[in-house]
């Protein structure tokens, strides 16, 4: 059952993936499109914690 939802995971990430890099073709910078792919490659390593993360919501 695990790996049922696993993989489940891993389908909806790519499926999601595939659509934010067709909707990000049209007009977003090289630049931010960079940004995007090491966020998307380093995970969550790189998210501020703490105060640094800003304001709650």
């Amino acid at each position: 059952m695990k790996t049922t939802k696993n993989a489940a995971k891993a389908a909806m990430i790519a499926k999601f993936t595939t659509e934010a890099m067709s909707l990000a073709a049209v007009g977003v910078s090289e630049n931010q499109r960079r940004f995007l792919k090491v966020g998307l490659n380093r995970g969550k390593e790189l998210e501020p914690a703490g105060v640094l993360a800003g304001a709650r919501s």
